[in-house]
C-alpha cells in the first residue's frame, strides 16, 4: 500500500507545485519566487534539459505577464494623462502636466519641454519638474545642438546615456553648463509634431546613467503624441478666441459706426431745423450739447462771448479766436489747454470761433459734429451780421439826420414806420463818445455792456454818437468810460444826456451829451463819463443861456488883455492863486517859480483889477471867470 501512494503523492505534491507557479506568476509575484517554485518542480523532473526549459519559460511567462502589465499601467496612465489634458485650457498648465506625467511614468529625476520658435532655429525650454538650478529653465536650445539637436533634424527619438561624454552629440557651452548644473547623466528625447510638422521636443533625465528601454521610448513618445495634440487644441482653442475677438471687435465696431452715423444724423437734423426756424447761437449750443454732452461757447471775432452750454457759470478763461490766415485754405480745428477750437468763417472773414471744453481732443465723429456745428453758426452770424449791417444802415441814416439837421428844425415825419421794432416813446440815452480804440473794436464791447437790442450808431465829426433804448437803468457814463477803457486798454471819454420824449428829442439830448463830452476834455478828464449833473458848476453854466463870454470879459478882462498884449502868465498866475488857497509859496511852487515873481504877479493884478479883487464877493466872480474862461477856450466858444 505505501509503494502504491509513493507516486501518487509525489504527482500531487508536483500538481500543488505547478498551481502555485500559476498563482505567483497570476498576480504578478517576483521573479525569485516563481523561480524558487519552478526549482522546485524541477528537481523531481529526471531530464536535465527538461529543468532548464522549465526554469527558461517561467522567467519567459514571467517576464510577458510583468510587461503586459506594465503596459496595462501605461495605458491607464495614458488615458488619464488624456482626461487630464482634455480639461485644461491654459498651455502652460498642460505642459506643465505632461512634465509631471513623464517623470512619474518613466521614474526620471526631470522632464522639460521645449518648443520651437517663430525663426525654426531655436527651441526655448518652457516648462520643467524636478530641476534644481535655475539655468535650465527657460533655456534656449539651438536647433542643431545636443539631443534635441538630433531629434530635430531626424524627427526620431534619441537618447545619451551620458551626455557630456557622449561625443556623437554637438555640445554648446550654455547647454552644458546647465546640464552639469542639474547633474544630468541620461537623456532621451523625442519629437512633438502637429500635422507632421516639429513644435518641440520632450525630454526624459536622469542624474545618473541610464539606457531607456524600447517600452520607455514608446510611453514617452506617446506623451509627446498627446501633448502635440493638447497644444494643437490650444493653438486652434486659441485662434478660435481670437477669431471671435475679431467678429466681436468688428461687431462692435460696426455698432458704433452706425451709432455715430445715427448721432451724426441726429446732429444734421437738429441744426438743419434751426436753420429754417430762424434760431439763435443759444439754441445751437443747445443741440449741440445735447449730442455730445461737452460743455461749448460761441465767440466773436474779437474773443466776446456770444453763447455758452454745459458751465455752471459764466465760464472763464477763454480761448482766444485764432488770426484768420488766407493762404490756409479750410481752417481746421486746434487745441488751447482743454478747449478745442473750431474757427467759424465766412467767404473772407473770420466770424469768432467754437470752443468745446474736454481734456482729449475730439473724436473723429465728434470733431465732424462739431465742425458742421461751426458751419451752422457761420451761417447764424453771418445772416445777423447782414441784417445788424442793413438795421445798422438805416438807423445810421436816421441818426446822422438827427444830429446834423440844423437846431430848431423838425423831421417832417418821425421814423416810427420806418422802424417797426424800433420804440418811438420811453427814455432814449445818447452817448457822445471819443476814443483812441477804433470803431471795430468799440463798437462789440460798447453793444455787450448796453444790453439792449435797439441800439443806434453814428459817426459824426470826431464823435461816436450812440442812441439806445432800455428798459432797465443800465450802465452811466461815469461807470462805462472806465470799463471800456480799460478792457480796450485806449482812452474813452463818454458825454452822456436823455431823452425824455422819445426819437422826438434826439436832437437836444446829442447836443448836450456832446457839449457834455466837449467839457469833460477841456477839463482834462479823459477815460471817464459824466451828465450835465455830474459836471457841478460847469454843467450848471451850460444849462444857463446868459452871455458867457460877457461875464468874463466882464471881471477877467483887464488880466485877460495884459497877457495877449504882453505874452505874459498872469492868468496862470491868478489861477494858481485860488488853486492854492492864496498862498503865495505854494502857487510858487506849482508854477515852479520864485515867490517875489508870484509876488510881483500879483501887485501886476492889482493895479490891472484894483485892490478889492481879493475880497470874498470878487473873489468868487474872478474864479467862476476863470472857469467859464477855461471852458470857453476848450470848447471854441470864443
Amino acid at each position: 500500500m505505501t509503494d502504491d501512494f509513493g507516486p501518487q503523492r509525489a504527482l500531487d505534491e508536483m500538481v500543488a507545485d505547478q498551481v502555485a507557479l500559476m498563482t505567483l506568476l497570476a498576480e504578478s509575484a517576483p521573479a525569485s519566487a516563481a523561480l524558487a517554485v519552478a526549482e522546485s518542480i524541477a528537481r523531481r523532473v529526471s531530464s536535465e534539459s527538461a529543468a532548464g526549459s522549465l526554469r527558461q519559460q517561467t522567467l519567459r511567462v514571467k517576464d510577458l505577464l510583468d510587461r503586459r502589465a506594465r503596459r496595462d499601467r501605461d495605458l491607464s496612465a495614458l488615458f488619464d494623462t488624456a482626461k487630464d489634458l482634455a480639461s485644461l485650457k491654459d498651455l502652460t498648465a498642460i505642459l506643465t502636466s505632461i512634465a509631471v506625467r513623464c517623470r512619474e511614468l518613466l521614474g526620471t529625476d526631470l522632464a522639460y519641454l521645449s518648443l520651437l520658435d517663430e525663426s525654426g532655429t531655436e527651441t526655448s525650454i518652457r516648462v520643467t519638474d524636478g530641476t534644481v538650478s535655475q539655468l535650465l529653465r527657460h533655456l534656449r536650445l539651438p536647433i542643431d545642438i545636443g539631443v534635441g539637436g538630433l531629434v530635430a533634424r531626424t524627427g526620431m527619438s534619441h537618447q545619451s546615456s551620458d551626455y557630456l561624454r557622449d561625443d556623437r552629440i554637438s555640445h554648446n557651452a550654455d547647454v552644458d553648463a546647465a546640464v552639469a548644473a542639474e547633474g544630468i547623466k541620461a537623456i532621451l528625447g523625442v519629437p512633438l509634431k502637429v500635422s507632421g510638422k516639429l513644435i518641440g521636443i520632450l525630454f526624459a533625465s536622469h542624474r545618473s546613467q541610464r539606457t531607456f528601454a524600447a517600452d520607455e521610448v514608446e510611453m514617452l513618445s506617446s506623451l509627446a503624441t498627446l501633448a502635440a495634440l493638447a497644444i494643437e487644441k490650444t493653438q486652434l482653442l486659441d485662434q478660435s478666441h481670437e477669431a471671435l475677438a475679431e467678429i466681436e471687435s468688428a461687431h462692435a465696431a460696426t455698432i458704433e459706426r452706425q451709432a455715430a452715423i445715427d448721432r451724426a444724423a441726429a446732429a444734421h437734423e437738429l441744426f438743419t431745423a434751426i436753420i429754417f426756424r430762424g434760431g439763435g447761437l443759444e439754441e445751437l449750443t443747445a443741440a449741440l450739447y445735447d449730442v455730445l454732452e461737452i460743455p461749448a461757447v460761441i465767440l466773436d471775432a474779437d474773443g466776446g462771448l456770444l453763447a455758452s452750454v454745459g458751465f455752471p457759470q459764466r465760464p472763464e478763461n477763454l480761448p482766444r479766436v485764432p488770426s484768420r490766415d488766407p493762404e490756409a485754405g479750410t481752417p481746421q480745428a486746434d487745441r488751447e489747454g482743454e478747449w478745442t477750437v473750431i474757427p467759424i468763417d465766412a467767404v473772407h472773414d473770420r466770424l469768432g470761433a467754437l470752443a468745446l471744453s474736454h481734456p482729449a481732443p475730439l473724436s473723429d465723429v465728434n470733431g465732424r459734429i462739431a465742425a458742421r456745428a461751426a458751419t451752422v453758426a457761420a451761417l447764424l452770424l453771418f445772416w445777423r451780421r447782414s441784417e445788424a449791417e442793413t438795421s445798422d444802415r438805416d438807423r445810421s441814416a436816421f441818426l446822422i439826420d438827427v444830429v446834423s439837421r440844423p437846431a430848431g428844425v423838425k423831421p417832417a415825419c418821425l421814423p416810427s414806420g420806418a422802424f417797426p421794432n424800433l420804440p418811438d416813446g420811453g427814455d432814449w440815452r445818447v452817448y457822445a463818445i471819443r476814443s483812441e480804440a477804433p470803431d471795430r473794436r468799440l463798437l462789440p464791447v460798447l453793444r455787450r455792456r448796453l444790453g439792449s437790442q435797439h441800439v443806434m450808431h453814428v459817426r459824426y465829426a470826431d464823435e461816436l454818437v450812440v442812441a439806445f433804448w432800455s428798459l432797465g437803468p443800465g450802465l452811466s457814463a461815469a461807470d462805462l468810460a472806465p470799463r471800456l477803457a480799460a478792457e480796450l486798454e485806449a482812452d474813452v471819454t463818454i458825454g452822456e444826456a436823455t431823452s425824455t420824449t422819445g426819437l422826438a428829442g434826439l436832437r437836444d439830448a446829442y447836443e448836450e451829451a456832446s457839449m457834455c463830452l466837449k467839457v469833460l476834455h477841456a477839463l482834462g478828464r479823459q477815460r471817464t463819463g459824466a451828465n450835465r449833473a455830474r459836471l457841478g458848476v460847469a454843467g450848471l453854466l451850460l444849462s444857463d443861456s446868459r452871455d458867457l463870454i460877457s461875464f468874463v470879459t466882464d471881471h477877467l478882462g483887464p488880466v485877460l488883455e495884459y497877457d495877449r498884449r504882453r505874452g505874459t502868465d498872469l492868468t496862470i498866475t491868478l489861477a494858481a492863486y485860488f488853486r492854492t488857497n492864496r498862498s503865495v509859496n505854494e502857487t510858487a511852487q506849482d508854477l515852479r517859480v520864485h515867490p517875489n515873481t508870484v509876488t510881483q504877479r500879483l501887485a501886476r493884478i492889482d493895479h490891472l483889477l484894483g485892490p478889492d479883487w481879493r475880497d470874498a464877493t470878487t473873489a468868487l466872480d474872478l474864479q467862476l471867470s476863470l472857469l467859464i474862461h477855461t471852458l470857453v477856450e476848450g470848447l471854441d466858444m470864443g
